[in-house]
């Protein structure tokens, strides 16, 4: 009987103390499920692949202009095997080119 009243009045001070926190609580439980949240969707999933499997072999050319090194497919073309990065760079070439001639 005496462990019975015991357990009683350690019940109603665990339940006292826990009605008094209970905003913390429940701060620190929410706090507590963000950080495992993060953990899950921080981990790499393993059907994803790397970057370096992303990568592609594909040449560079270099800006006739500025100098710039750029890819093949994304430069523009000129007749004589001359690149650019972009059409202002084009277009200076293309004045410099009128004013030598």
């Amino acid at each position: 009987m005496k462990w019975l009243i015991f357990l009683g009045i350690i019940l109603f001070l665990f339940l006292l103390v826990a009605w008094r926190y209970r905003k913390q609580m429940l701060a620190a439980y929410q706090i507590w499920k963000m950080f495992r949240q993060m953990k899950k969707v921080s981990k790499p999933a393993e059907n994803q692949p790397t970057k370096k499997e992303n990568l592609k072999e594909v040449p560079l050319v270099r800006c006739e202009k500025c100098g710039k090194w750029i890819s093949a497919d994304g430069a523009l073309k000129l007749r004589q095997e001359k690149y650019y990065c972009s059409t202002t760079c084009m277009e200076k070439a293309a004045k410099l080119q009128s004013l030598v001639d």
